[in-house]
């Protein structure tokens, strides 16, 4: 089947093609039928390795895109039943992480469906969220922050008694409002130490690109982009990219809790990891120069404990 353009297959997705037919290439450039539709490739075989590199057609990498989101989505929702937190986490973080690697390539439209498992499953039980953000990672990184958002910012709208609906279209926001990252140089993103000024202005883009993943490649809505292109605004003008003064209610609510994840969870070189009270008080003071919001920072707040 020389003359297609086909593309290799992640080795953590392999589990969930069953309709997607699979191909490995037999010589440059030619490639031969491995799976049909219909089949699935065994847990043993997948665990040790024992298949070719395998790919998928171009044209079916939207299909191969909806079907690997559905599986992830199994595995949340199975876990979320039997209480298992960290394998929820887990999932999602491997979701986020795959997503997040090809934002351009249509995953991205397969998230409100996974937004719509997490929120029908903890709606009854808002407080397993408070353990699923605070779950420690070995290596911190976009995914497990974006994660982290997500959860703390469901957690603000169940005790805040947002509708189910804006629950759904926030944490979503939440969850994506560090997409523009994908395209920050990673020695930038991964700098151990303090950015330079130059280095700083670059990473100041990725709201702006963000919102434009969202808005305009994947089509997920206005107000899912408003998250990521408002979450570093401050309500005084001193905020990036734009500067503004009038912030949306997602862009405001995700800017103190990105503010308050990004605080408490990530050490670097040049500043710990913070204790939440002492990490609050920073923020307070924030609140108090009029930088955020005074009666969104105490909602927030309650909803912590």
């Amino acid at each position: 089947m020389a003359g297609r353009l086909y593309i290799p297959v992640r080795s953590s997705q392999l589990q969930y093609y069953i309709r997607v037919p699979l191909f490995f290439e037999t010589a440059p450039g030619v490639y031969q039928l491995y799976k049909s539709p219909g089949m699935g490739i065994s847990d043993v075989r997948i665990r040790q390795a024992m298949h070719p590199r395998l790919y998928i057609q171009q044209n079916d990498r939207m299909a191969a895109a909806a079907e690997v989101q559905k599986g992830f989505n199994r595995e949340i929702a199975r876990s979320i039943e039997t209480g298992d937190v960290t394998s929820v986490k887990a999932s999602l973080c491997s979701l986020v992480a795959e997503t997040l690697a090809e934002p351009r390539a249509g995953m991205l439209q397969s998230l409100p469906q996974t937004m719509e498992v997490l929120v029908s499953g903890y709606s009854k039980q808002p407080g397993l969220l408070r353990m699923f953000a605070t779950i420690s990672n070995k290596d911190y990184s976009t995914v497990i922050h974006s994660v982290n958002v997500m959860a703390l910012t469901l957690g603000y709208c169940f005790h805040s008694g947002v509708s189910l609906r804006e629950t759904r279209r926030l944490g979503l926001s939440a969850l994506l409002h560090d997409v523009g990252k994908s395209e920050i140089p990673s020695d930038i993103l991964q700098a151990p130490r303090k950015l330079t000024d130059k280095e700083f202005e670059i990473m100041k883009a990725h709201p702006s690109i963000g919102s434009r993943i969202i808005k305009e490649i994947n089509r997920l809505g206005e107000d899912i982009a408003l998250g990521a292109l408002e979450h570093h605004e401050k309500l005084d003008g001193s905020g990036y990219p734009k500067g503004m003064l009038n912030i949306s209610f997602s862009g405001q609510i995700i800017g103190i809790i990105d503010c308050y994840e990004a605080l408490t969870n990530e050490d670097r070189p040049y500043r710990r990891a913070m204790d939440p009270l002492e990490t609050l008080n920073i923020i307070k003071s924030d609140v108090e120069a009029g930088k955020f919001d005074r009666t969104l920072f105490e909602k927030f707040c309650y909803s912590l404990l």
